[in-house]
């Protein structure tokens, strides 16, 4: 989560058209939102109740990063942390 924070916080400088969303599954709202105070992250939090967000996607791994287009469709899919594919196809 630390690379996500230090790339948002890169992209959100440059980019206004650009959002990072993470979605929680299984925590509770108190625990994400502690974590979240604590480490000091930025980044969007979401919390899902069940797992419709993440069947929704076909989420089967975690962490799944997503890459969403304009039109709303899914441009970007990858298991695990790609830095280089997300900075690539943000044109960074």
């Amino acid at each position: 989560m630390p690379q996500l924070q230090s790339l948002w916080s890169e992209v959100n400088k440059e980019r206004d058209d650009v959002v990072f969303l993470c979605v929680n599954i299984g925590d509770e709202k108190d625990v994400i939102q502690k974590w979240w105070d604590e480490d000091g992250f930025t980044l969007k939090a979401m919390r899902q109740d069940g797992s419709a967000v993440s069947n929704a996607f076909g989420v089967q791994y975690y962490p799944t990063n997503y890459l969403i287009g304009p039109d709303g469709k899914v441009a970007w899919r990858a298991v695990g942390y790609d830095e280089g594919a997300i900075r690539k196809y943000l044109g960074m």
